[in-house]
């Protein structure tokens, strides 16, 4: 049995940095993993200022390179936050790396993709969720696939299917666990977007090679939509390691 997962389009917001860097300086002052993800969870639920504001914002390029240039400069933040672990510094490098990725292409998207108010919203979400999770790394293997591309991606009008493939390490088992309480999934889009999720979605297996679908037939050419999907490890039942998965896709 099928269960679809209806996401109601959300206001379009403007970004108060001045909010954000009041909430991150507090968020900033921790360093366990799982802290990190629900603190930049947060961080993504509070940055937004209320629908009035986006009249501050003189056209859509001053509002590019403004969130842009955020992106630029909190990076660093994360990769500091890299530092606070105890990590080798192959892996250390590897996920600051990682990090730098996500600021140039993320910058990418936000200019050449993201045509409005709402578009560079998703853009910046959606980089500044992947900053945390490369910060805080996967303990296990765990990638998303969408048109056999990951992370950043491109697809045609219609239904998206999505690939989540996870390997838990030896003796435990995976399975797709909650983003956020009751929430199955993160979801941010300009158009409307339904999920399409198998009803056993969130038992646990040996192996995970599960399908979603994204049913996208609503939406228009060069609309976005960016999800973010949790993986959890886990044994007799009791969660070891959760982390997040975040994709952005445009479509054509």
């Amino acid at each position: 049995m099928l269960c679809i997962i209806t996401n109601p389009l959300e206001d379009k917001h403007l970004f108060d940095y001045n909010q954000w860097k009041v909430f991150h300086i507090v968020c900033g002052q921790q360093s366990d993993v799982n802290l990190l993800l629900t603190m930049n969870n947060n961080l993504i639920i509070h940055m937004f200022a209320s629908d009035r504001d986006s009249e501050r914002a003189a056209d859509i390029q001053d509002y590019q390179r403004t969130c842009s240039e955020f992106i630029t400069e909190i990076s660093g933040d994360y990769k500091n936050w890299v530092d606070k672990y105890d990590l080798s510094q192959e892996e250390a490098r590897s996920r600051k790396t990682a990090i730098e990725n996500v600021v140039k292409t993320t910058n990418e998207w936000i200019i050449n993709y993201s045509d409005t108010i709402k578009k560079v919203d998703i853009s910046m979400n959606d980089g500044i969720n992947k900053m945390a999770e490369f910060t805080a790394g996967y303990p296990f293997k765990f990638e998303i696939f969408v048109n056999q591309l990951k992370r950043y991606t491109f697809h045609q009008l219609g239904k998206l299917k999505v690939n989540v493939k996870a390997t838990p390490n030896a003796g435990r088992l995976t399975r797709i666990g909650n983003y956020h309480k009751d929430q199955l999934f993160l979801l941010n889009s300009s158009c409307q977007v339904d999920i399409i999720v198998s009803q056993d979605i969130t038992r646990a297996v040996d192996v995970l090679d599960d399908y979603i679908i994204f049913d996208a037939t609503q939406c228009h050419t060069n609309d976005l939509i960016s999800f973010t999907i949790v993986v959890e490890e886990v044994t007799n039942n009791s969660v070891l390691e959760r982390r997040g998965y975040s994709t952005i896709v445009m479509l054509r």
